[in-house]
């Protein structure tokens, strides 16, 4: 009689409680008035997940206005707002054109700004590996000089 009553509760359940009918509904008042912590989870287990839940609180424009304070997106996109506008043919290759240069420039100056800042990142990181080099010479010196001082024979 046992078996059929495990066999009429959902599989899912992995708990003892869960799988007996008489137990299942034999939670303290306290777990029920406790608040869910899936969100704290969820926000714990991984950064990515994280990144996401936060974004899909937030509206399109919420996530736009961020892109813009961060010092992303496109300054001539901003100050030059695309707009659909029927043109003749002979009119939309130089507006193009423009466009496409104005592009590229663009991204080329950020690229060398990136690479600007890299270069810097790799000059700082290289003078604090020397700083750390030199630090550990002296204080290898300075162990050595105290070990002298220490096993030297007294007169």
């Amino acid at each position: 009689m046992a078996r059929n009553d495990n066999r009429n509760v959902s599989p899912r359940t992995t708990s003892f409680a869960g799988k007996r009918p008489e137990l299942a509904g034999d939670m303290p008042d306290s777990f029920r008035a406790a608040p869910p912590n899936r969100r704290e989870f969820d926000h714990a287990r991984d950064r990515y997940i994280s990144l996401q839940l936060k974004a899909m609180e937030q509206t399109e424009a919420q996530r736009r206005g961020e892109s813009e304070r961060s010092g992303r997106g496109s300054e001539m996109v901003k100050l030059n707002k695309p707009f659909p506008e029927l043109r003749p043919k002979h009119e939309q290759a130089p507006i193009r054109q423009a466009f496409n240069r104005a592009w590229l420039r663009e991204q080329r100056e950020a690229r060398l700004a990136e690479l600007e800042r890299q270069r810097e990142r790799e000059q700082h990181n290289a003078i604090q590996q020397q700083a750390i080099e030199q630090s550990a010479k002296g204080m290898e010196r300075e162990w050595a000089r105290k070990a002298k001082e220490q096993h030297a024979p007294q007169r």
